[in-house]
């Protein structure tokens, strides 16, 4: 019986689609290995890994504390109205759980991937389109240890730091709605000896733990595509795009793999 065309094409553009993931999953997990191999320079270029360092957080600051402001305050008003037949004293615990566990590590970690990680793959991009990667290894340069190894480790430690500064900001901002709002029946000292009555170091550690690889993932994923870009301005933009699109769905299987080895392990 002959097949249809249609059908060989459906089957022909699900294989491509897989062998391509399977190849960029492939090139993301070979830079990891080469800059794990690069992070005996790190001491010597330390510069290098500062610059980025600052202008990642620089970067991402500002606007981290305003969404994690606005996150804490709608999950207060959200949780309060369904609360309100029930019990609004577990406000605290929600709002601190939910940022530290999980809305902080994975907002920070989507808007490092789609500013600071996007700005990554484009400018890598350029370089390796405009051949200025090929010069760098002329002149036996590692672009590895020069280009990627810097970001990477300045996206892993930059981001823990962003998690618990957009954390402290979340709490904060639910803690002003529980004060300004009137229809809200508990007291600012109740919010807050509620949370730390249900909150313990290990939440704190698992949010900690998320960071350090979204951070990881933000900065190797772009490093990857803007790596492997090709064909000029079009080529630089797909690249960026395709990065920033990566980035979100690696972060998001990770958030599961961590969740399901903290609750086996902790």
């Amino acid at each position: 019986m002959a097949t249809d065309p249609r059908d060989r094409r459906v089957t022909a553009r699900i294989g491509r689609t897989l062998i391509e993931a399977l190849q960029v999953l492939g090139e993301v997990t070979v830079l990891t290995g080469q800059v794990l191999v690069a992070l005996v320079h790190v001491p010597r270029d330390r510069a290098r890994v500062a610059a980025q360092l600052v202008r990642i957080g620089t970067e991402t600051l500002p606007i981290g504390a305003l969404l994690s402001l606005f996150v804490g305050m709608v999950l207060v008003l959200q949780a309060a109205e369904q609360l309100r037949e029930i019990s609004q004293g577990i406000l605290g615990p929600l709002v601190g759980l939910s940022m530290t566990k999980e809305m902080g590590p994975v907002l920070m970690a989507y808007l490092l991937a789609g500013r600071a990680g996007s700005a990554i793959a484009a400018e890598l991009g350029a370089m390796t389109v405009y051949d200025e990667v090929n010069a760098l290894r002329t002149l036996d340069i590692d672009p590895v240890r020069f280009l990627v190894m810097p970001r990477v480790v300045a996206a892993t430690l930059a981001l823990p730091v962003l998690v618990l500064y957009a954390d402290f900001v979340g709490i904060a901002g639910g803690a002003a709605v529980v004060a300004l709002d009137p229809a809200i029946k508990i007291s600012v000292n109740e919010y807050f000896a509620r949370m730390l009555e249900w909150m313990h170091f290990q939440d704190l550690l698992v949010g900690f733990v998320k960071a350090i690889f979204f951070g990881a993932i933000a900065a190797v994923v772009p490093c990857t595509f803007g790596l492997r870009a090709r064909g000029g301005a079009e080529g630089i933009a797909a690249a960026t795009t395709s990065a920033v699109v990566w980035s979100f769905m690696l972060i998001l299987v990770f958030d599961f793999l961590v969740v399901r080895l903290a609750l086996a392990v902790l």
